[in-house]
């Protein structure tokens, strides 16, 4: 079955044809411009317009870390770090920009809407679809800016020099999500249901609108808390357009979920629509495996101390490692109870957990030392004569994301073995004690999104295809899920996360029997399967507007609990016999996670841009 990809190699054939159907036109001068005339004389040239327009918007929406560092889902350092620690430290300003000014791209949106519209070389058959493509990128460009800061300035036509230029922004977070949803809407109504690699299709428009809604839903009314009912008219759209994309897309969840992410299956069945860059020009510095990969020699881990040594001939880890999964992240994949196989709980609330460890021993410092400013705020050694330890307890019966998404103690990656406990050869005291500085933070490492079969290994200037995924099925199965307990249906709600949790993550289902036990299990769900896909930030931001029993109790626009959450890393001994669970600063002010109720549920509108014109105005509360 056909994917909807944007694939970089097709603007590369589509030119071909150009070049090739329109010899005598390029063979005018000037020869570094193609006229207008030309891009829309017919389908093939407008569609080398379009596919570039993809290619411009889609990576808003692309797999990978993206905003995940803003949440205790992933712990950074270097770039990462700098890059996010504005948003969790809670020190961000009004002058800091999120991409308000999007012009460029809805220019080109609005010009593959007009110029179809008018092309005499294009069907009329072909101009619909075409132009519903236009208004697919068009509203996919303003929920990038929407969902960051609320407000957009609405452009529906291709502006000229005699139009006035001084717009006003939309009045409020509705407005805007009024005009993405119609975009939506109206590609819906005209997109071709077939699966053509490069384009959106029918069920693409409809898997972007039920998570469009949920967001127009969030915030209405926005800063004073929505008004949501069982009847909302955005709670029935994404029900509708999930149950469309479920029922006839022809889509399904992909059992080997970690497949999804890497070279296995990139065109799997559950991938409605991703990004392919192929191995022309695409090398591993370009992607986020370069940042997932650590850095150490043998000679660095004899250095530490550490074993077991590494047996590649060659050097295999020497990227730049700049973020791991802290214990915060680690917690959310549940392990199935020994003693009562139909229940899945945290690790630590297992049966085998309180039968094997004792939490209240002292574990010498000679077997986990403690770093400098660090806390333990959890520890416990396996008592004499339990025939567990630290790995059976973590890793056994343990959802199947777990392996498939990061790379714990004794795991294999390369080839090779690693291992994070004190004094393995992959543990973050290699960096803590200067013996090599591209080590996780957290002794975990991503496994999702890294493909296994660059050659020699993954190293700056290494060709690789690589792929991200924008969205999938099992992200449809969520928003519906979301839809029904926004409903109150904890039926139909713990039904369709349920179709993650068992497929996916080979859990038993979930039974929970009260609205607050259904959140709680859903927004775990999401979180696990939805890791590294750009989104539990802005699902917080989401619960945290609905308030109620998605936030913990508390009223709409409240604190939200995980945006305080400060990181927690663990440390196991070398015999795997005890664990102690520390927080700390571990780099910089990863410590610090500030949550301001009164502003950060949007970020500013840079003001700069309402200097230069107060029609954009006024600043979003609290900035």
């Amino acid at each position: 079955m056909k994917k909807n990809i944007i694939f970089s190699l097709a603007l590369f054939t589509s030119a071909l044809m150009i070049f090739s159907s329109c010899k005598k036109v390029l063979d005018t001068q000037p020869f570094n411009i193609i006229s207008q005339d030309v891009v829309w004389s017919n389908k093939a040239n407008a569609e080398t317009f379009i596919f570039s327009t993809y290619n411009a918007i889609m990576y808003d929406f692309a797999s990978g870390p993206q905003t995940d560092p803003y949440t205790v889902n992933t712990l950074g350092f270097d770039g990462i770090y700098s890059g996010a620690s504005g948003v969790f430290t809670g020190t961000l300003d009004r002058t800091s920009d999120f991409g308000f000014n999007n012009w460029s791209n809805i220019r080109r949106c609005n010009m593959i809407i007009s110029q179809v519209g008018e092309s005499a070389g294009i069907s009329d058959d072909d101009k619909k679809a075409l132009i519903a493509e236009g208004k697919f990128l068009r509203a996919m460009s303003y929920f990038s800016v929407a969902r960051k800061i609320g407000r957009i300035v609405w452009i529906d036509k291709v502006l000229t020099p005699d139009d006035s230029l001084l717009l006003s922004s939309t009045a409020n977070p509705t407005e805007s999500y009024k005009y993405i949803i119609q975009d939506l809407e109206d590609a819906i109504q005209d997109l071709p249901t077939t699966q053509i690699s490069g384009r959106a299709n029918k069920y693409t428009a409809a898997a972007m609108l039920t998570e469009v809604a949920l967001e127009a839903l969030a915030y209405e009314n926005y800063p004073n808390a929505p008004n949501i009912s069982a009847s909302d008219t955005l709670l029935d759209k994404v029900i509708t357009n999930a149950q469309l994309v479920i029922s006839q897309g022809g889509y399904s969840l992909e059992p080997n979920y970690g497949s999804m992410f890497n070279e296995v299956n990139p065109q799997s069945p559950e991938i409605i629509m991703g990004i392919y860059n192929t191995a022309i020009n695409t090398t591993c510095d370009g992607t986020p495996m370069q940042l997932y990969m650590p850095n150490m020699s043998n000679d660095q881990i004899n250095t530490y101390g550490g074993s077991p040594l590494l047996t590649s001939p060659i050097r295999v880890f020497e990227a730049w490692v700049q973020h791991g999964p802290p214990q915060n992240m680690a917690d959310a994949y549940l392990v199935i109870d020994k003693n009562d196989p139909t229940k899945a709980l945290p690790w630590n609330q297992t049966s085998q957990f309180l039968n094997a460890i004792d939490e209240n021993a002292t574990i010498p410092v000679s077997t986990i030392p403690q770093a400098n400013g660090e806390t333990s705020v959890a520890h416990g050694v396996i008592k004499p004569g339990s025939s567990e330890n630290i790995w059976t307890l973590t890793n056994t019966g343990r959802d199947a994301r777990w392996q498939s998404s990061i790379v714990s103690d004794s795991s294999l990656l390369y080839g090779q073995l690693l291992t994070t406990t004190i004094k393995g050869n992959a543990t973050r005291w290699m960096k803590i004690n200067g013996a090599a500085y591209y080590q996780s933070l957290t002794n975990m490492y991503w496994r999702k999104g890294i493909y296994n079969n660059v050659s020699p290994r993954i190293y700056v200037g290494i060709p690789t295809d690589y792929h991200y995924v924008v969205t999938r099925l099992g992200r449809v199965y969520l928003n519906l899920a979301e839809a029904y307990l926004l409903k109150g249906d904890i039926t139909n709600a713990e039904a369709a996360f349920n179709m993650t949790r068992t497929i996916h993550g080979q859990l038993p289902a979930s039974t929970a029997s009260t609205l607050a036990d259904a959140w709680t299990d859903y927004k775990r769900e999401r979180r696990v399967d939805l890791v590294l896909e750009n989104d539990y930030y802005w699902s917080l931001l989401r619960w945290g507007r609905y308030g109620g029993a998605a936030n913990y109790g508390n009223p709409s626009g409240g604190t939200i609990t995980e945006l305080t959450e400060v990181p927690r890393v663990m440390d196991i001994s070398k015999n795997r016999q005890a664990f102690s669970i520390v927080q700390g600063s571990f780099f910089a002010q990863d410590n610090l996670r500030v949550f301001n109720s009164s502003r950060a549920y949007l970020f500013p509108l840079a003001q700069a841009y309402i200097d230069r014109n107060p029609k954009f105005g006024p600043q979003n509360p609290g900035w």
